[in-house]
């Protein structure tokens, strides 16, 4: 009889991080609804500069750069450095987001960080979807989410939000499923 499958170190790191990224932002959500709910879609960030939103939002962000930072010490390399570079990612956009509301320039910093993020999180999609084509369908809502977020980049519609929890649902499953396929440590 064949042992029950289990989770690397590496895939419990990532998905315990992404627990955490998703029920802080749920607790945002829960806190500050009208956010969520304005005419014009607000992102993510904007839970980061309100009083009510910004411990759960912090907690969210450094709980996702914790989750990768940890499986990038329990995967091969190249991997690794993805890894890192996504934990990286998410560092620069929680710290780029308290003072963007301050001036245009500062803006600019995190919107692009927050560019950064999407394409450092995509090519680890990319990786985890040569690894494991059975996440074909989770890589479509990634796209998906790219080019609802493209299509707000460019100000034709103002759909934020739902560009950055598809693309983040995606990359999470993403990532625990490639840190679980590359892990050092043998599932088992």
């Amino acid at each position: 009889m064949a042992r029950p499958h289990r989770l690397t170190a590496a895939a419990r790191s990532v998905a315990g991080g992404q627990s955490v990224f998703f029920g802080s932002l749920l607790v945002c959500v829960a806190l500050a609804p009208h956010l969520v709910l304005k005419d014009r879609e607000v992102g993510v960030s904007n839970f980061g500069v309100h009083a009510a939103t910004v411990v759960p939002y912090s907690v969210a962000l450094v709980g996702s750069v914790v989750g990768l930072a940890r499986a990038a010490a329990r995967v091969r390399c190249p991997y690794a450095r993805g890894y890192v570079a996504c934990a990286l990612c998410y560092g620069a956009a929680l710290v780029t987001t308290y003072p963007y509301h301050l001036d245009s320039g500062l803006r600019i910093l995190h919107d692009a960080t927050g560019i950064v993020t999407l394409v450092v999180s995509f090519a680890l999609g990319v990786a985890a979807l040569a690894r494991e084509r059975r996440l074909a369908p989770v890589f479509a809502l990634h796209l998906a989410g790219l080019a609802v977020g493209a299509v707000t980049l460019v100000g034709a519609w103002h759909l934020l939000l739902l560009a950055q929890v598809s693309t983040s649902v995606a990359f999470s499953v993403e990532a625990a499923v490639l840190a679980q396929r590359v892990s050092l440590e043998r599932p088992g």
